[in-house]
């Protein structure tokens, strides 16, 4: 692969790149928000049980979104790795090129359409792949 990318190639790399460093954003955010003073006095305070569990129901949705991030994130490296190794762009299960406006729509995807739905078939769960 050349030292300077050209056209598509780079245009994909700057928005993977964009993306990451959103994600990061929103995840520092999310982070120290829930880390907060007032995230800490509320678990200092007596409550009742009904409080006691919507706390603990936000404080695992704030779980659950963090590992959301953190798998796109691993997704955004992976794609930006590819772009390095001049594989961006090829489906890594056929070979065959991915349709640019999918790219465009989701830039870490590693599967074309048709091999996406495949991994996602009936019984799977879905987004366990991109």
């Amino acid at each position: 692969m050349p030292d300077k990318l050209q056209g598509d190639e780079l245009e994909f790399r700057n928005l993977l790149a964009e993306q990451k460093r959103r994600l990061w954003a929103e995840l520092r955010d999310e982070i120290f928000s829930q880390t907060g003073s007032d995230l800490a006095t509320q678990y200092d305070i007596p409550q009742d049980l009904g409080e006691k569990s919507i706390l603990d129901m936000l404080s695992d949705a704030g779980l659950a979104i963090a590992d959301i991030r953190r798998n796109q994130l691993t997704a955004l490296e992976e794609a930006q790795r590819r772009v390095e190794q001049g594989t961006y762009g090829k489906c890594e299960n056929c070979g065959e090129i991915i349709d640019i406006q999918r790219l465009r729509l989701m830039p870490f995807a590693a599967y074309c359409v048709s091999c996406q739905k495949e991994k996602e078939g009936p019984g799977k769960p879905p987004g366990t792949t991109l």
